[in-house]
């Protein structure tokens, strides 16, 4: 595989702590006492249900254990606890609450898993299973404890605030929060008696900290599945459940979701190795070289296989007179033996995403040169992509000359964090298949080689659409309204959609109106497991009234066996459609483009990206704004890339 130059991807991060300490003595046989520092009061509630006999501890080395000599307290029964603490250490360090099984929930009785939670060193008045979510987005981010709370709320579609002390909200919001919460614990305890015993890559024991920060990290990721979990459940989503209804419905989701994690005793050790790993600014005295960056690699055969690199020259490595630095993309793929290349010769592909810079829509050119930082003294990049895309990362280089190319596949393969590619486990070639095993044999990757594992966080994502044929927002031909043949339909403006598309606002919607495209937007359609284990799928409208700019969203349940014809519909089951979401839109003006916009979006959606609907020169696209996320790369460097393919048979 001879990756081309001209294309490489930079950024990561690094953190640093100083302490400082000081002694005071006295001479002529009188000591001299020093002065005693000042204290802070901290109260501090604990809660899933109230925690009592739960450690409170300032985490001043940031280990992730309440150690001796740091500030520390039990709880009472109500959850609380009030630390005393140096003044000067106020809002400096996260709070630990150390939950054993000599623990009590005020609601389910005593722990018989422990877990930890935390809070951020500025938000240190109630420690939860939310907080806990903030403090590991803010480790993963470096950012603001605001920002990673408005990240959170975003994916998981909670309206309360995450630093509140939700068991005193009895509102369907604070209920919400609340059964959210008992989730992630359940799924925390799941996870951690599935990982019992687990170790590192260097075969010694994880500590309960290393494993919390594994298992945090994973949830981050899945925080879609986590809230889809509690609305896909008649007894989490209902208000009138019982106790013990909702904690037995409660285990069954969060077994489902730590299924979904992929995080086992075989592979949390690769996690905790990448996530202790320090990251490093740059060295000035180093000469720029050319690089390059294998992002993402799918392989089934010569004849069939993807990959994504970023490469950058010496020049465009060295920093300009702004102190940026430079890189372009490769992308190639074949299928069944045809090449495409990005951007390039006959049977090429392009972008499909038009962006808006603030300024303009941008058709990105496969071949644009994109800019990132120099990694700073706390080891830290931020890039530019695309004069749009912004986003923060850290990284760390491993060493892997001298392994057999084999054995990192597998190890690459096994990662269970995500990348927004796609999962590690269908990264390059299968190792357990003997053609694979006979063309990477005993190789072994040459001097050189790395490994680098990197940590990107969104910090801005543009409003985009998508300007294929496939992401045109259609309309039936005025003279054959029924036919439910989209291939037939024609283009429309923003207001001919919208006046197709008109919703009921006053009412449950009629069956005819819902049974097809004809007169609802289809936004989405996912799969989900029904109370009874089946497999279903729910499909997802939303109507227009254009007199008032509302929308009105549907959830519809999809008819499995159409959609396993042999010409796959979407239809929707009879009786099953309901309206979940009443709200309004905006348009507005992005340059020469008309964007619809909602002010709401049903949680039920996915909430990985905010829905748009764009107009330009008389033709709607569908659109969208991705949410900000963190995610967890894997990148080869040229010298490792090289070997690999060539192993391939990729030349």
């Amino acid at each position: 595989m001879t990756i081309k130059l001209g294309k490489l991807a930079l950024a990561f991060a690094g953190a640093a702590m100083l302490t400082v300490a000081g002694c005071g003595g006295g001479g002529g046989g009188t000591s001299v006492s020093p002065p005693t520092a000042a204290k802070t009061s901290v109260p501090v509630t604990v809660i899933d249900g109230a925690i009592e006999n739960a450690t409170v501890c300032l985490d001043k080395n940031l280990n992730g254990i309440c150690d001796s000599g740091e500030p520390s307290g039990k709880t009472d029964a109500d959850g609380k606890v009030t630390l005393q603490i140096d003044s000067a250490d106020a809002g400096k360090y996260p709070v630990l609450a150390i939950v054993g099984t000599d623990a009590e929930d005020f609601d389910t009785g005593p722990v018989l898993v422990p877990f930890t939670l935390k809070a951020p060193a500025d938000k240190p008045a109630v420690i939860s299973p939310l907080t806990t979510l903030v403090q590991a987005y803010v480790e993963a981010s470096g950012g603001t404890s605001t920002a990673a709370a408005d990240a959170i709320k975003d994916k998981l579609g909670l309206s309360a605030s995450l630093f509140d002390d939700f068991t005193k909200d009895a509102s369907d919001t604070g209920k919400q929060a609340g059964t959210v919460a008992r989730l992630i614990v359940v799924t925390t305890q799941t996870q951690r008696t599935a990982t019992t015993d687990a170790k590192g890559t260097d075969g010694a024991a994880l500590t309960k900290a290393q494993i919390d920060a594994a298992i945090n990290a994973r949830l981050l990721q899945i925080l879609p599945s986590v809230i889809l979990a509690v609305l896909d459940s008649p007894v989490l989503s209902s208000g009138t459940a019982t106790l013990a209804e909702k904690e037995a419905a409660i285990a069954a989701a969060a077994q489902q979701v730590a299924t979904e994690s992929g995080l086992s005793k075989d592979n949390i050790g690769l996690v905790v190795a990448a996530n202790s790993q320090t990251s490093v600014p740059d060295n000035a005295s180093e000469t720029p070289t050319d690089t390059v960056s294998l992002r993402w690699f799918e392989f089934t055969d010569v004849n069939n296989y993807y990959l994504r690199a970023f490469s950058a020259t010496a020049a465009q490595n060295t920093p300009d007179a702004d102190g940026k630095r430079h890189f372009t993309e490769y992308r190639n793929r074949k299928v069944n033996g045809d090449e495409l290349e990005w951007g390039e010769g006959l049977n090429n592909w392009i972008r499909p995403q038009i962006y808006w810079t603030g300024t303009e829509w941008f058709d990105c050119p496969t071949n644009f040169v994109h800019e990132s930082s120099a990694f700073n003294a706390a080891g830290e990049s931020e890039s530019l992509y695309c004069k749009s895309q912004k986003s923060k990362a850290k990284r760390y280089d491993r060493d892997i000359a001298g392994l057999k190319i084999i054995d990192v596949v597998r190890e690459i393969r096994a990662y269970p964090l995500a990348d927004n590619q796609g999962k590690f486990s269908n990264w390059g070639p299968n190792p357990e298949l003997p053609a694979i095993q006979s063309l990477l044999g005993n190789t072994v990757f040459p001097a050189g080689a790395k490994l680098r594992y990197q940590t990107s966080t969104d910090l801005e994502n543009p409003e985009y659409y998508d300007r294929t044929a496939n992401g045109r927002a259609t309309i039936p031909q005025a003279d054959d309204p029924m036919n439910a043949n989209t291939a037939t339909w024609r283009d429309a403006t923003l207001a001919q959609f919208i006046g197709w598309n008109a919703g009921d606002l006053t009412g449950a919607v009629p069956i005819a109106n819902v049974n097809g495209n004809n007169a609802r937007v289809l936004i989405s359609a996912r799969d989900y497991v029904k109370a009874d284990g089946s497999a279903a799928y729910k499909r997802y409208m939303v109507g227009f009234d254009a007199s008032t700019q509302k929308a009105r969203f549907y959830e519809c349940e999809g008819d499995m066996a159409s959609r396993a014809s042999t010409t796959p519909q979407n239809r929707t089951l009879p009786g099953t459609c309901a309206a979940i979401l009443n709200t309004t839109y905006t348009i507005a003006t992005r340059g020469d483009a008309k964007v619809l916009r909602f002010a709401a979006e049903p949680t039920q959606l996915g909430n990985t990206s905010y829905r748009l609907f764009v107009e330009r020169s008389g033709i709607t696209y569908v659109g969208g704004q991705d949410k900000l996320q963190v995610n967890n790369q894997q990148r080869l460097n040229l010298q490792a890339a090289d070997v690999l393919g060539a192993s391939l048979g990729l030349d």
